[in-house]
């Protein structure tokens, strides 16, 4: 049983950690642009940070992409492009 609960405890800690980040990553793009964007428009896969957005938001976002990209680094966040 000790070994299913390690399991557990090691699946909890990454969802968590995953879902930290992407509520982080979140707010920091909704300051910039001045918009809500939500934690649940947002996937991050090998550090590629990808946002389920209208078009108007999606120009709106790629418009800063250099002032986001720069933001999410240095919050710590591990993103090295944002689509």
């Amino acid at each position: 049983m000790d070994l299913f609960q390690s399991i557990l405890s090691q699946l909890k800690d990454k969802i968590d950690k995953d879902s930290s980040v992407t509520v982080d990553a979140a707010k920091i793009i909704s300051d910039i642009t001045k918009t809500t964007i939500l934690p649940d428009q947002i996937t991050i896969v090998k550090g590629v940070l990808r946002i389920k957005a209208s078009p108007t938001l999606k120009m709106v976002l790629m418009l800063n992409n250099a002032k986001i990209l720069k933001a999410l680094q240095d919050s710590g966040v591990k993103i090295h492009q944002v689509q």
